[in-house]
């Protein structure tokens, strides 16, 4: 069973490899669109960008870019629609992005998409998946994004309430609506227990994977799944925050396997043929151990093809042979084997093979016994032709006897 695990893994691997400047547009295109689309459906303030050729266009566009790109389009689509609606919360919005998108391209440009995964992947009860990839691939710098995305899963719905207050063009006015919007981010405990728990996630599954006792990776995603199960629990009993233990522990377990998945594909150790070296230089002393990976090679089928000839018992196989109609001699000598070998043809088609004369016993008749019907010593056959035509025949005698009384008069 483990064999045919990792033969599926070399599969999918070596396909992936193939097709991988198809697959990754393909899903980023699809993403993108979810992300687009999510945009549109909570807000949707402007018509005029709710529309397909609207979305596919920014998806097409963020499938063969980099994702800093996709997470422009996202922010330009949020800012156009809360200004359908509010320019002061349009101007707030749009501050608080250049905050965050300038921390996220100053620290960690690699992971810009992380802010936007979360709010898609929050939607679907999957965002507790993201910090316990992040700590199993990356380094708590990780930490940074998963907060931005947080944030901002939570600031659309404070933006969206906001929108629709009615502010008149005075300073009070303003102030006021700003000051709203920051309390009641502030007063989100929800969201300051996510971020806490998404960074203890990330810490304690990269601080555990880095031991070199045996399993660590695997033990790591394990303490991760508990250190989210309990955080969200504890958030839930102390500070009061809504939480659903089943879809909590559930998604927290499938984030968990999604992750172990995700390293499977990336590498298998071998902890049965563990080596420790230990070496030195003039400057330092090493203590070396190390784990071989899992490496499968593919069984490749051996086909057979049998010919007719080879299942006769024929020793060989042999095959007709076409005359080139166009083909024309170079020189004088392929010309004259040209010419000879039509020669030899020519004799050979009309040269008769086993002739045997249909008149055979009028012009020997002595022969062998008539009526016989067996073969004499000459070869020739006594045996009449079956044929009807006895007008041949009588014409043949009258020949014959024509030619008796010719020679007799002489």
């Amino acid at each position: 069973m483990i064999t045919i695990l990792l033969e599926i893994r070399e599969i999918i691997l070596k396909t992936y490899q193939k097709v991988r400047f198809i697959v990754n547009p393909a899903v980023k295109f699809l993403f993108s669109i979810m992300v687009f689309s999510a945009i549109n459906t909570d807000l949707g303030f402007n018509p005029k960008f709710t529309g397909v050729p609207i979305v596919l266009a920014m998806a097409a566009v963020s499938a063969v870019t980099p994702s800093q790109v996709l997470v422009l389009f996202a922010a330009g689509l949020t800012l156009l629609h809360i200004y359908a609606v509010n320019l002061f919360v349009a101007i707030l919005l749009l501050l608080i992005y250049v905050v965050l998108y300038a921390l996220l391209l100053r620290f960690s440009p690699k992971h810009v998409a992380v802010a936007v995964v979360i709010p898609v992947l929050a939607k679907y009860n999957l965002h507790y998946s993201v910090p316990i990839l992040m700590g199993s691939t990356s380094n708590p710098i990780t930490i940074l994004p998963t907060i931005c995305g947080v944030i901002v899963y939570h600031l659309i719905d404070v933006v969206k309430v906001a929108a629709g207050r009615e502010v008149e063009l005075n300073l009070e006015d303003v102030v006021g609506l700003y000051t709203d919007v920051f309390d009641q981010l502030m007063d989100n405990y929800k969201m300051i227990m996510m971020i806490v728990v998404f960074a203890l996630v990330i810490t304690v599954v990269w601080f555990i994977r880095r031991f070199s006792f045996d399993y660590s990776f695997q033990i790591s995603l394990g303490a991760g799944v508990l250190v989210n199960i309990l955080g969200f629990l504890i958030a839930d009993l102390k500070y009061d925050v809504t939480v659903s233990v089943g879809t909590l522990i559930i998604m927290s377990l499938l984030s968990g396997i999604i992750a172990m998945f995700c390293d499977y594909m990336k590498r298998i150790l071998d902890y049965t043929a563990v080596e420790r070296v230990q070496f030195e230089d003039d400057d330092y002393y090493y203590y070396v151990k190390a784990v071989p990976k899992v490496n499968i090679s593919l069984r490749e089928m051996d086909v057979k093809h049998f010919n007719r000839s080879a299942i006769d018992g024929d020793e060989y196989e042999y095959e007709e042979e076409t005359e080139d109609e166009d083909y024309e001699p170079d020189n004088a000598y392929e010309q004259n084997d040209v010419e000879e070998e039509e020669e030899d043809l020519d004799v050979k088609e009309y040269e008769p093979k086993d002739f045997k004369s249909r008149y055979a016993l009028l012009e020997n008749p002595d022969a062998t016994d008539a009526g016989t019907g067996i073969e004499t010593e000459d070869g020739y056959s006594t045996e009449l032709p079956d044929d009807d035509r006895e007008e041949d025949y009588y014409e043949e005698e009258m020949l014959l006897d024509d030619d008796e009384e010719t020679d007799e008069e002489k």
